[in-house]
C-alpha cells in the first residue's frame, strides 16, 4: 500500500515542489498544508502515514505539530520526518520527545526521498 503523505511547510513553492516530486515518483497520495493549524485539521481528515514537517512555521513549531499528531488515536502509525534548512539539527531532544524519527535537509532531493520510501 502506498503511503499517504502530508507535507507541512510555510514556503509554498518548496511544499508544492516537494509534493510534485513525490507524486511524479509514484510515492503515494500527497497533500500540503502551509500552517500548523491547517496541518492538524487536514491530518484528521486525510489520515496520513507520513508527515514531512518544517520545524519553523509561523503559527507553531513542527515539533508541536508532530507531538500533537502522534498522540491522535487515528495516527498511531504515523512516521514523523522533520524538514529543516539547518544541517546541525539543534533540536534533537525536542525531536526525540515529539517522536520525529529523522531529518531531511531542504531542499529535499530525489536521493533522500528514495532512501526514505524504499
Amino acid at each position: 500500500m502506498l503511503p499517504r503523505i502530508l507535507i507541512v511547510d510555510d514556503d509554498v513553492d518548496a511544499a508544492d515542489g516537494l509534493a510534485s516530486l513525490l507524486q511524479a515518483a509514484g510515492y503515494g497520495d500527497t497533500r500540503v498544508a502551509h500552517t500548523g493549524g491547517t496541518a492538524l485539521a487536514l491530518a484528521v481528515e486525510f489520515v496520513p502515514t507520513v508527515l514531512l514537517v518544517d520545524l519553523d512555521l509561523p503559527d507553531m513549531s513542527g515539533y508541536d505539530i508532530a507531538r500533537q499528531l502522534s498522540q491522535h488515536p487515528q495516527l498511531q502509525n504515523l512516521r514523523l520526518i522533520a524538514l529543516t534548512a539547518n544541517s546541525e539539527h539543534p533540536g534533537r531532544e525536542l525531536a526525540r520527545e515529539a517522536g520525529i524519527e529523522r531529518y531531511l535537509i531542504k531542499p529535499v532531493g530525489a536521493a533522500a526521498l528514495d532512501e526514505l520510501f524504499t
